[in-house]
């Protein structure tokens, strides 16, 4: 009858805690984010369901035209198939966001306002 080998001898054993040092957290610095907040408060964020069929890039001037604004509007692709827009006037976002939903070449465009996220 062969030997048997033990879990050490088969490199199984128990890692032991103190082979390596623990490390050691770092708390991100306290910051005011309220600028921010409000720089953003007329903001609305949008994903395209078929980036095969979709492009962002003729998604952004087609709603700028399409929606006939009062003020201005600018937009920008976020990457991962999100995009953003940033109204000057809230009269504005809240009329596009009335008149949900909205396609783009033959396929559903999801739309919502931006809502910040603070965790505490």
């Amino acid at each position: 009858m062969e030997r048997r080998y033990t879990y050490a001898e088969k490199g199984k054993a128990m890692a032991n805690p103190h082979d390596h040092p623990a490390r050691k957290r770092i708390r991100a610095p306290e910051m005011d984010t309220t600028d921010l907040v409000e720089e953003n408060a007329l903001t609305l964020i949008g994903r395209i369901t078929n980036p095969k069929e979709q492009r962002i890039r003729s998604l952004i001037p087609y709603f700028s035209n399409r929606w006939e604004i009062k003020g201005e509007v600018e937009g920008s692709d976020l990457g991962n198939n999100c995009f953003q827009f940033r109204f000057t006037l809230e009269k504005d976002l809240n009329r596009i966001l009335a008149n949900r939903p909205y396609q783009f070449a033959r396929w559903m465009v999801i739309v919502q306002k931006w809502e910040p996220i603070i965790s505490s």
